[in-house]
């Protein structure tokens, strides 16, 4: 390690060689000295003093050229971002407008049309107990005679079931009475149908006027005679369905004239 004596006798050395060798600036007075060492502005003075006693000496050290500082720079703006627009459902395609059915004017029934008989209800089974058998009526009471056209069509309706190996139906004169009842209904009311808006169904007919049935069906038509509405009937499946359908044991015919097709026909049917 170099002492500090010998640091100091160094930079005295070193600081004479300097001044023989730098030019000295000099102003009347005054001289200025250019230092960049590193001896205290004291000391050097006091080693300068030595060499010119009569000067005033000023110690200038010379400040480093400042750099430019670089300008700052704009920061760039953000780039604004084009709205991305929203998600939207697809519409639904306009779809072109049904054409609304024209009205068309009502036709009028020609003259005793042959309409085609409506399918009967099912027979729809129904646990009863065993009747009680009815006593044979007899002569001279209240009970009802078939006419001649109701007697040919279950006379129609038995030949058919023979032909089957079926035992022919027996008539049951309270069927008869609420057969007739239903026809009349038709008649007066203007319709067509086994739902009647008087009596309801036929099974509600037949429940209301006490009639007891495991099995029950109906048949109605409309035609200008007997035999014109028995081959309807039996050219229709699910009447031709009541008139051999096992089940039933009894049946009662109720005719009436009158209504479009010359005269209305209920057959009603029931298995006891």
């Amino acid at each position: 390690m170099i002492s500090k004596k010998l640091r100091y006798s160094i930079s005295a050395i070193l600081v004479g060689i300097l001044l023989t060798v730098m030019p000295l600036t000099a102003f009347a007075a005054t001289r200025y000295v250019y230092y960049q060492g590193s001896l205290s502005d004291q000391l050097l003075i006091s080693i300068l003093k030595r060499v010119f006693p009569c000067d005033d000496l000023k110690i200038i050290r010379p400040q480093p050229v400042p750099q430019p500082e670089p300008e700052p720079q704009p920061e760039p703006e953000p780039v604004p971002q084009d709205p991305q627009p929203e998600p939207q459902e697809p519409e639904p395609e306009p779809k072109d407008p049904q054409p609304e059915p024209e009205p068309q004017e009502p036709q009028k029934p020609d003259p005793q049309p042959q309409p085609q008989p409506q399918p009967q209800p099912q027979p729809q089974p129904q646990p009863q107990p065993q009747p009680q058998p009815q006593p044979e009526p007899k002569p001279g009471s209240d009970v009802i005679a078939l006419t001649q056209d109701e007697q040919k069509m279950i006379n129609l309706v038995n030949q058919e079931r023979q032909k089957h190996g079926l035992k022919p139906l027996e008539v049951d004169y309270q069927l008869v009475k609420l057969a007739r009842m239903k026809s009349q209904d038709m008649v007066d009311k203007n319709y067509f149908s086994h739902q009647s808006p008087t009596y309801g169904s036929p099974f509600d007919m037949m429940k209301n006027a006490g009639v007891r049935y495991r099995w029950a069906g109906e048949n109605i038509a409309g035609a200008g005679t007997v035999e014109r509405a028995h081959t309807a009937l039996m050219n229709s499946e699910g009447h031709r369905a009541n008139i051999l359908n096992p089940n039933f044991t009894h049946i009662g015919v109720g005719i009436v004239k009158g209504g479009p097709y010359g005269m209305m026909f209920t057959q009603m049917f029931i298995g006891k």
